[in-house]
């Protein structure tokens, strides 16, 4: 009776893990009602936050003041969250102030408020500059949409690996022989499971870092890309490139950016040249080094550098994740090797073995039962 409460027990626990591997993820838009099975969903998302900032851009560019647009956008965004954080700010609040609970703490509000500072602190046109931080935080929400395709396939595989040694007891049993007894019920056998469940918790420990590690991001509050394009924006109303990398540094201090792009508008105001202003931006900001450096020798167009830069670095974060994922599927064999095929050798073929052929583990020596 026992053995069999065991068998369905393993057989359930592999039909769930082998179910759960990760739905291709879509993100519900802003006024419709949530998916099936996800009533109460509360927290906007990055698409949701950049339609929010379209309709802001496209009512200011019909001409009213701030207040005015953030009014019209709140009767436009149904019930929820968005709707309540643009009645905040039409009534004279901050982005950072009038976020809710459900807004706090996320890199597209600050990169809201950051848009905001800059036009007022430089007078470019809060229509052009919202315009291009919407389309970044719609490349940016499906940059993350790529990254979690991507590693979707090795997040399962892992799933399905760490089941792997249960599903050897369960095969012994399926046979008709006592695998579960054998671990149960002799001194090496229970010995075998302690090593078994050692390899697997070991295996699960070693999947879990390189899943980590390998899709892991580092949060920053306002992505390098978007202060490309908030830089791009106040150049084009005509700001030197001194006074806009200064806006958009103090309207994303302290960060360590912020503190960069102070020094780089320092440097450009006491007359020092791109090349030896621009060697603190550190590698985040390489690609404004480099639009300066163009610029500079050539007279191009700087704020269409950083705009074709901003947006291959976003292009960028689709095809890295892609590469992560890819040698992430090669990495998992070690662990597989190493700790999950043995404890499945241990937990399932060894005992089943020793059960069929009718022996007992004995100094830890499989012996046949004899003729």
């Amino acid at each position: 009776m026992i053995p069999a409460l065991v068998l369905a027990a393993l057989l359930v626990l592999l039909l769930w893990v082998c179910a759960a591997a990760p739905a291709p993820v879509v993100a519900p838009t802003a006024g419709t009602a949530p998916p099936p099975g996800r009533r109460g969903r509360s927290r906007p998302d990055a698409l949701d936050v950049a339609r929010m900032v379209e309709r802001l851009a496209t009512v200011l560019g019909s001409g009213v003041s701030m207040s005015e647009a953030w009014s019209s956008v709140a009767r436009s965004l149904p019930p929820g969250e968005l709707a309540e954080f643009s009645r905040r700010l039409a009534a004279g609040s901050t982005p950072r102030a009038a976020a809710g609970p459900a807004l706090r703490g996320l890199g597209e509000v600050a990169s809201l408020q950051a848009a905001l500072d800059v036009c007022a602190r430089t007078g470019a046109p809060a229509s052009g500059v919202l315009l291009s931080l919407a389309q970044a935080l719609r490349d940016l929400h499906d940059a993350q949409l790529a990254r979690g395709s991507a590693f979707a396939g090795p997040r399962s595989t892992a799933r399905i690996l760490l089941v792997l040694p249960l599903a050897g007891i369960a095969l012994g049993t399926l046979i008709g022989v006592d695998p579960v007894g054998v671990l149960l019920g002799t001194p090496s056998g229970r010995a075998l499971l302690v090593i078994g469940c050692a390899l697997t918790a070991a295996g699960w420990w070693w999947m879990h870092r390189l899943l980590r590690s390998a899709s892991g991001r580092p949060r920053v509050e306002v992505d390098p890309s978007v202060v490309l394009e908030l830089i791009a924006g106040p150049l084009v109303a005509g700001v030197p490139l001194a006074g806009a990398v200064r806006a958009v540094g103090e309207a994303i201090h302290p960060t360590a950016a912020g503190a960069r792009l102070c020094a780089f508008a320092a440097a450009l105001t006491a007359g020092v040249g791109p090349e030896a202003a621009t060697r603190e931006l550190g590698p985040s900001l390489a690609p404004l080094r480099e639009a300066a450096l163009l610029s500079h020798g050539s007279g191009a167009d700087l704020a269409q550098i950083l705009r074709s830069s901003a947006a291959d670095s976003r292009r960028m974060l689709a095809r890295g994740a892609e590469a992560a994922a890819a040698r992430l599927a090669v990495r998992l064999v070690l662990p597989t090797g190493l700790t999950l095929l043995p404890a499945f050798v241990v937990l399932g073929i060894i005992p089943t073995l020793s059960s069929l052929l009718g022996g007992a583990f004995e100094g830890g020596t499989l012996l046949s039962a004899g003729p």
